[in-house]
C-alpha cells in the first residue's frame, strides 16, 4: 500500500553540491546551489513514487531551471520522538513502543532516531542513534523509568525539542519531530512561537494524538510528584522521572488545562496527525518522512537574503500519467551559521476539463494533512500556496478565494 507523505525543504547552500546520484556538479561563482525537496501525492493523498528528474519542471522567478542532480529516497533523516510521560500517558507510550519494532524497518540504514520525554519539563532519554536495538531499548527504558504522574507543558516541550534538533541533527539530514501527546497542556499556548522554533530548526512536526483527557485526569491544577526545574536551554540530559525540586521551570506560567494547538502547529510545519490508536500510525508517519524527491539546481541567488521565488510542477507528460497529482514543498535556507525554513507551498492540478496547470508562488501559513479530518477523496482542485483558505475539510462546496499572503 502506498502512503501519503509530508512536505519538504529547499536549501540555499554555498557553492558546492553535497550529493547527487554519484554525479559531480560544478557551479560558477555567480550562482549558488539550491535544493528543493518535494513530495508528490495523488488525489487520494497517496504517495506517488518512481518519478524521475525529467518528470519535474522547476522555475525560479518564473524561468525554468535545469535540474542538475536528483535524488528520491536516499537522503538521511534525523527524527526525534517527543513523548508525553504525564499522568495517564503510559498506555499510549506502551502502544508506540510495541509498534516501533516493525515500524522502524521503514527507515534507511543512515537514518537516526532520538527520544525526548516531557511532563512539566523535558529531558533527553536517547541521543540520535541509527541502531534499531538502541532505539527499542530506549523506549523500554522510558516505560521502566518514568513515573507518568506529572503535569504537562506541551508548548515548552515542542520549543525545547525544536532547539535540540537544531543543535544536534546533522546538517545534511532532513529533520522531523514526532510528538505523542493528548494535546492537553498546562502552559500558555504559543503557536507562532513554536512555529518559529521549528522554522529555525528546519524541522517538520508530526502528531500522534492520544485520546483527550479531562483536566481532572491530569490532576487539575496540581502537579503530582512535585514541580521541577530545568537548566538553561530547557533540556535535562538523561535521567528518569525524578525532578530536581524547586521553583517553576524557567518561571513559566501555569494555566488551566487546554489545547496546545498541536495539530494546527503540525499542519503549519507540513506535518500530519494520526490517532495513536491506529496500529500503523507510527509506521505511516515514518513512511511519510522517507518518501520525497530532492531537486538540485543553480540559483541566481548568491545569499539567503537574495533568495528568489521557486515553483515546482510536473511536466505535461507526467501530468497525463498523474492528472490529479499534488506537489508539496517549502523553502529552507542554509547559511554558514544558521538554517531557516520558509512557508509551505503547494502546486495542485486544475480539474481535468480546465486544461492548464499553474504553479504556486504565494506564501502563507501552512495547512498540512490531518489524517483524522481529511477523507480519502479526490481533492477540490485549487492552485495556491498553503493558506487559511485551502479546503482540506472534505467539503466539496468550497468557494473560497486563494489564500492572501501575510502582510509584511
Amino acid at each position: 500500500m502506498r502512503h501519503p507523505t509530508l512536505v519538504l525543504p529547499l536549501l540555499i547552500i554555498g557553492a558546492v553540491a553535497t550529493h547527487a546520484d554519484d554525479e559531480t556538479v560544478v557551479f560558477h561563482s555567480d550562482v549558488s546551489l539550491a535544493r528543493v525537496d518535494a513530495q508528490v501525492v495523488d488525489g487520494s493523498n497517496r504517495t506517488i513514487t518512481g518519478l524521475r528528474a525529467d518528470d519535474f519542471v522547476l522555475r525560479e522567478d518564473g524561468k525554468p531551471q535545469p535540474i542538475r542532480n536528483f535524488a528520491s529516497e536516499n537522503m538521511p533523516i534525523d527524527i526525534l520522538l517527543l513523548l508525553d510521560v504525564s499522568a495517564s500517558m503510559r498506555p499510549h507510550v506502551q502502544r508506540m513502543a510495541d509498534a516501533a519494532h516493525d515500524a522502524l524497518r521503514v527507515l534507511a540504514d543512515k537514518d537516526r532516531v532520538g527520544i525526548m520525554v516531557f511532563d512539566t519539563y523535558t529531558r533527553v532519554r536517547l541521543g540520535f542513534r541509527s541502531n534499531r536495538s538502541d532505539i527499542n531499548r530506549g523506549l523500554s527504558d522510558v516505560l521502566n523509568d518514568e513515573r507518568f504522574n506529572g503535569g504537562t507543558h506541551i508548548t515548552y516541550a515542542m520549543m525545547n525539542a525544536a532547539d535540540y534538533v537544531r543543535r544536534e541533527a546533522r546538517p545534511e539530514a532532513r529533520r522531523a519531530i514526532i510528538i505523542l501527546t493528548d494535546d492537553g497542556s498546562q502552559d500558555p499556548r504559543d503557536d507562532a512561537g513554536v512555529e518559529r522554533a521549528l522554522s529555525r530548526a528546519d524541522a517538520v512536526l508530526s502528531f500522534l494524538r492520544a485520546p483527550d483527557l479531562t483536566p481532572q485526569s491530569r490532576g487539575g491544577g496540581g502537579y503530582p510528584g512535585g514541580m521541577g526545574t530545568t537548566f538553561p536551554g530547557g533540556v535535562i540530559l538523561g535521567g528518569g522521572g525524578r525532578r530536581r525540586g524547586g521553583g517553576y521551570p524557567g518561571g513559566r506560567q501555569q494555566v488551566a488545562n487546554h489545547s496546545a494547538g498541536t495539530a494546527e502547529i503540525a499542519r503549519a510545519s507540513g506535518g500530519d496527525t494520526f490517532s495513536v490508536d491506529d496500529a500503523s500510525a507510527l509506521e505511516d508517519t515514518l513512511m511519510r518522512l522517507r518518501q520525497r524527491y530532492a531537486l538540485n539546481y543553480n540559483s541566481a541567488a548568491t545569499t539567503v537574503s537574495d533568495a528568489h521565488p521557486v515553483q515546482v510542477d510536473l511536466t505535461n507528460a507526467a501530468r497525463r500519467r498523474y492528472p490529479d497529482a499534488e506537489i508539496r514543498y517549502r523553502q529552507v535556507f542554509l547559511s554558514k551559521d544558521s538554517r531557516q525554513a520558509g512557508p509551505i507551498s503547494i502546486t495542485r492540478a486544475h480539474p481535468p476539463d480546465t486544461g492548464a496547470v499553474e504553479s504556486a508562488d504565494r506564501s502563507g501559513p501552512a495547512t498540512g494533512v490531518d489524517e483524522l479530518t481529511t477523507p480519502k477523496r479526490r481533492r477540490v482542485a485549487v492552485d495556491q500556496s498553503y493558506g487559511s483558505n485551502v479546503n482540506l475539510s472534505g467539503n466539496d462546496s468550497d468557494n473560497s478565494s486563494p489564500a492572501t499572503p501575510p502582510k509584511q
